[in-house]
């Protein structure tokens, strides 16, 4: 009876124990599997490619100055601040009058390229401040005066 207790007390010991490394075990795994560092997204025609909302255009007149919301000044009438912008692979863009339409639609179309960190539209470099495969920033300095900088934030749809 004392042996059948301590085997039963020995069993009971070693499934305690096997539970609490199963647990450890499956806490190091999702520990592991949620902090593994994300692969970075690179920036080329095939991943930039897509429709886009912009949320934003803000400007800075200096280097120094702060930087200020200028999407109500470039577009006052808020039919002008819900267009798409949709850059397609094969080089071209279209920017489509959506959601509340202006009167008459302001729809646009040209041409756009890609090289390193350096987006072109109409001819016009600028470079791309960032890019996550959702978020796209590009910018155009010298858009007013010398060493001004315009700062445009475009969400992935």
């Amino acid at each position: 009876s004392i042996i059948y207790h301590q085997q039963k007390f020995s069993l009971t010991i070693k499934s305690l124990i096997m539970k609490k490394i199963t647990t450890l075990l499956l806490a190091a795994i999702l520990f592991f599997a949620c902090n593994r560092p994300e692969k970075g997204c690179t920036t080329n025609v095939g991943s930039v490619s897509g429709a886009y909302k912009i949320t934003a255009y803000t400007y800075k007149q200096s280097p120094t100055s702060p930087e200020e919301d200028y999407y109500p000044k470039l577009f006052p009438d808020a039919c002008e601040r819900d267009d798409e912008l949709s850059f397609n692979a094969n080089g071209t863009y279209q920017k489509i009058d959506a959601g509340s339409v202006c009167t008459p639609p302001e729809n646009d179309n040209g041409t756009w390229a890609l090289s390193a960190n350096t987006i072109t539209i109409n001819g016009d470099p600028g470079p791309v401040e960032s890019f996550d495969c959702k978020t796209l920033v590009i910018s155009s300095t010298d858009f007013l005066v010398t060493r001004d900088k315009l700062k445009i934030t475009l969400i992935k749809k």
